[in-house]
């Protein structure tokens, strides 16, 4: 074995990823001879480690869907290569399936939710499965409607109950599309960690505040192409996103205030009224991150009460992409 550590070594590989929309009709081609097919994906590379927790952010259409099904080996690739724990999907779909989670999921109706983890639980042999699916229940808080028929289930139950199936597989990567916007950020963040910890882990979403409050590494899907991957303050870095700062004065001159404004990093610098204190509170809108250090020198000249910088936000970045 190499001296490579397992956080070191790509779980999932995807290199140069083409996937075309499906091939159009005979009737089509006669008239169209010439049409190429739709990128639905095109050029796509990345790599994870395993463990590797992100978010997949994209408007609708972006490819998100396609890409975590092409994933599981349920879409093959038009061209280039992916493979998953070293091996190509398609070669272990089965096994992969168990941790894709979608609202468009189905379970059947007049089976009792504890019924279908149970099942699930005999099927695959799990160990402790009884004492795993009660864990889970409480978990994911489904004392409530575990024992009823899965037909009458919410979407939000169905996704309990689906998360709940993944969370019992011994699947070692986890999908989850849109989940998140139907359960909500806030419930996903305390849910996931415990969840699936040591797992492999994308949660696509459409929305962008969904995405800033699940804080997790992007990977951002825009009209098929993965144009950035990292942190949200990595990416809006690379594309030099403007910056909000917030300083609380005591004193502000106003030789000081026209200085900062004549500043060639400064797109905006405006007082903002404020009761917390007697001075004054200055937003400045900087042109991107880099100008940081020269506006720090200018404003330390004033008696500098408090400053803070707000955190670059997901609306920010796509305006740089569109």
């Amino acid at each position: 074995m190499s001296s490579q550590t397992a956080k070191d070594v790509a779980f999932i590989s995807v290199k140069n990823l083409f996937v075309a929309s499906e091939r159009p009709s005979s009737w089509f081609k006669l008239f169209h001879p010439s049409a190429a097919p739709r990128a639905i994906l095109s050029n796509v590379s990345f790599t994870v480690p395993q463990g590797f927790h992100g978010t997949v952010y994209g408007h609708e259409g972006a490819g998100k869907t396609v890409l975590l099904r092409t994933l599981t080996g349920v879409i093959r690739p038009s061209r280039g290569t992916v493979l998953v724990n070293g091996r190509p999907p398609r070669e272990h779909a089965r096994s992969l399936a168990a941790g894709y989670v979608s609202s468009e999921e189905s379970e059947p109706r007049t089976e009792t939710g504890h019924a279908i983890l149970s099942a699930y639980g005999a099927t695959h042999r799990l160990p402790q499965a009884a004492a795993r699916i009660s864990m889970l229940t409480d978990a994911l808080a489904m004392n409530s409607f575990i024992h009823l028929p899965a037909g009458t289930f919410s979407t939000g139950e169905r996704l309990r109950l689906n998360l709940a199936r993944a969370a019992l597989s011994d699947t070692p990567l986890v999908l989850l599309d849109d989940v998140a916007d139907q359960l909500g950020a806030d419930t996903l963040t305390a849910l996931l960690p415990p969840l699936f910890s040591g797992r492999t882990l994308l949660v696509a979403t459409r929305r962008y505040r969904t995405a800033e409050r699940l804080g997790l590494p992007l990977l951002l899907l825009h009209r098929g192409t993965l144009t950035h991957f990292g942190t949200l303050e990595e990416v809006a870095n690379e594309l030099s996103c403007p910056r909000l700062i917030d300083v609380w004065i005591e004193g502000l001159r106003y030789d000081l205030l026209r200085s900062v404004r004549r500043h060639g990093g400064v797109l905006e610098a405006r007082l903002i009224p404020s009761s917390q204190f007697s001075g004054q509170r200055l937003r400045i809108t900087l042109r991107s991150v880099r100008y940081l250090p020269s506006l720090y020198d200018l404003i330390s000249q004033a008696p500098i009460i408090q400053v803070r910088e707000l955190p670059p936000s997901l609306q920010d970045i796509i305006a740089r992409l569109t």
